[in-house]
């Protein structure tokens, strides 16, 4: 099962490496740690995962720290790829937020690119501005001065804290509008909540990939693709089958599996 999902990310990939050329320069990195509640029937069992912000002049791209450092391996395996995988020494770091976010500020246009089994999906929607209700009150996080700011998303509210010491309108994941950098954000269950753990400033600018969306992907709505997901965890295996890929695992092994992608019903997006 995990040699079929590399290869097939590596035949991906090969392609991507051929046909990627368009980049942006990024002169800031934030590091955002979320911890978060997959299972909404056992919210207090709790993970952890790491996600970068690139931010530039007029784009960025909002990438888990996991995949970022999994897709350098793949792509340069795919770069020396003659054939034949040495599977003992890939070493590609699990992720459960396979999701790319691009923003251009210009146009004012977000792109979200988002993986199903084996297909990647992308949809593309205007960037929507956010009902921000600025409070007063201020405190101390990781020694940024923040101030309180309130909203709805997704079917969720949530209390951001943003600093106006980094006036950059920009946050985590698809948040944004505020005359700061948010710092921390949480939803007020607190299933999902972002906080800043590190910011770098790059003086000579880093050169951040974009995706060349004019290939390999299921150009969709937001809602298709979320249905998409939905239909293909429901009934895993069915999926693969129709894919024509067959696993050799028992009754009780696919039962286990399958129960295991029913606990991720508590999506960041709600709705």
């Amino acid at each position: 099962m995990k040699k079929i999902v590399i290869l097939l990310l590596i035949q991906f990939l090969v392609l991507q490496v051929k046909s990627q050329n368009n980049t942006f320069k990024a002169n800031l990195e934030v590091t955002y740690r979320l911890e978060y509640s997959l299972d909404s029937t056992n919210i207090e069992k709790k993970s952890s995962e790491d996600f970068y912000l690139f931010l530039g002049d007029d784009k960025s791209k909002f990438i888990s720290v996991n995949k970022w450092i999994g897709d350098s391996i793949t792509a340069k395996m795919a770069e020396n790829f003659n054939g034949s995988i040495n599977f003992a020494n890939t070493n590609v770091p699990k992720t459960k937020f396979s999701e790319v976010i691009y923003k251009n500020f210009e146009k004012n246009r977000l792109q979200f690119i988002g993986r199903v089994g084996t297909d990647m999906f992308l949809y593309d929607e205007a960037i929507k501005p956010y009902s921000w209700d600025i409070k007063q009150e201020i405190k101390i996080i990781n020694e940024f001065k923040v101030q309180k700011a309130v909203t709805k998303f997704g079917g969720r509210e949530y209390v951001a804290w943003f600093t106006d010491k980094i006036p950059i309108p920009q946050g985590p994941y698809k948040f944004e509008g505020l005359p700061g950098l948010i710092v921390q954000i949480s939803d007020t269950e607190n299933h999902y909540e972002y906080q800043l753990i590190s910011l770098k400033e790059h003086k000579e600018k880093k050169e951040i990939d974009l995706i060349d969306t004019s290939k390999n992907f299921i150009r969709v709505s937001k809602e298709e693709f979320f249905q998409a997901k939905y239909d293909y965890y429901a009934d895993y295996f069915a999926r693969l089958s129709q894919k024509g890929i067959s696993v050799n695992l028992s009754p009780k092994q696919k039962k286990k599996i399958q129960e295991k992608f029913d606990s991720r019903n508590n999506p960041i997006e709600l709705e």
